[in-house]
């Protein structure tokens, strides 16, 4: 386990040199496929170390039988695998869990915010993904065209003259809660969409049939993008399993095999 982790800390700070933003470096693909590949490696040493030392400290046993010593040898080999990839998954579920808590922590932490905005207090938090679709939803329609080019200072002017009306925190905590309800249910309710329509006309000045456009568009932007972030778990998840057990079996064979040439290497030589 000391070997592999020394080994994938090495891969980690030669994949954050590659991955420098002030150069062109290689692609994110090639990055995760080198990743992969260095845990394998990673693995694979790590383990034939454990096992080459466990086959070489092994106590001699010299009962006759054909074939037991190698057996042996093999043996502890593999079993030097077996408790490393126990500790490995303990080592795993804990900073899953760890991971699952600061999850929750940051949940609350969320929901602590809107409440905060709710009373329009300061927070300083991060603001949700759910804020960038809400504020498409209120963004302000184009302004009708004009035959001459206005001047700067005459653009300042109508802007201030047309601005739209400031947008409370109640209600947009509120858009905010409908929102996130309908892309969680797959859909927005007929109520929640036509009441979501007259407030981003009410806002906006926007027609009613733009108005629902409009939020028909947001809700399909957002729906889109929880699956998409979805998808890219779900790939990731997948991804990090296969190459999990890639490691693991290229391990396996690495420590029983280094197990056999451990005790091979400490045996004496006849004659």
């Amino acid at each position: 386990m000391a070997v592999t982790f020394i080994i994938m800390a090495l891969g980690s700070g030669i994949g954050l040199s590659f991955a420098s933003p002030y150069g062109s470096g290689p692609s994110a693909t090639s990055l995760t496929v080198a990743a992969a590949v260095w845990l394998v490696m990673a693995q694979i040493m790590g383990f034939a170390t454990g096992g080459y030392l466990a086959g070489r400290l092994r106590s001699p046993a010299y009962d006759g039988v054909i074939g037991e010593t190698t057996f042996r040898d093999a043996a502890q080999g593999f079993m030097v695998w077996a408790l490393g990839a126990v500790a490995m998954a303990v080592f795993v579920g804990l900073m899953g869990y760890l991971a699952a808590s600061a999850a929750t922590q940051a949940a609350a932490g969320a929901a602590t915010a809107v409440n905060v905005a709710a009373r329009n207090e300061p927070a300083n938090t991060t603001a949700a993904a759910t804020d960038y679709f809400v504020d498409l939803l209120f963004r302000p329609g184009a302004a009708p065209a004009t035959a001459s080019t206005p001047r700067p200072s005459d653009t300042v002017g109508l802007a201030a003259a047309g601005a739209q009306p400031g947008l409370s925190a109640e209600t947009r905590a509120e858009v905010t809660r409908v929102l996130v309800r309908g892309i969680s249910q797959g859909r927005l309710d007929d109520n929640d969409r036509t009441y979501l329509a007259q407030v981003v006309f009410a806002r906006t000045g926007l027609p009613p049939d733009e108005a629902q456009r409009r939020v028909t568009e947001v809700e399909t932007k957002a729906r889109e993008a929880v699956k998409d972030a979805a998808d890219k778990a779900a790939r990731a998840g997948a991804y990090f399993s296969f190459w999990t057990f890639m490691s693991l079996l290229f391990g396996a064979v690495a420590a029983t095999l280094a197990g056999i040439l451990g005790d091979s290497c400490a045996m004496p030589k006849a004659g």
